[in-house]
């Protein structure tokens, strides 16, 4: 998956444009974080939760799923932007592009 991004530095949101290499994506998406705790931040993609990342120094820990309490771990990475782009690979392909799930 290749991402390109516009961040708005007045708030935790992010334009991303998503193209996967087989081609069946190729759209732009709404990121948004919400500060939830402790260095926690609930990810949010075209307005579906889909998952959290876990600022623990000196790395950010990307977990997938609904329910904090029970989020699977899925990366540890440098940045925050990596960690977010290693949670829009977990997510069905239909969140990301809500056109296909139509087509199916």
């Amino acid at each position: 998956m290749k991402t390109s991004e516009h961040r708005d530095k007045n708030n935790a949101t992010w334009n991303l444009h998503v193209h996967f290499e087989a081609g069946k994506v190729d759209t732009d998406v709404e990121v948004s974080l919400n500060h939830l705790q402790n260095d926690v931040e609930r990810v949010v993609v075209n307005g579906r939760q889909i998952g959290y990342v876990h600022h623990v120094e000196p790395v950010y820990v990307a977990l997938s799923g609904p329910d904090l309490g029970r989020a699977v771990e899925v990366s540890q990475k440098l940045t925050l932007e990596q960690s977010i782009r290693d949670l829009l690979n977990t997510v069905p392909i239909e969140v990301l592009d809500p056109s296909l799930a139509q087509r199916a």
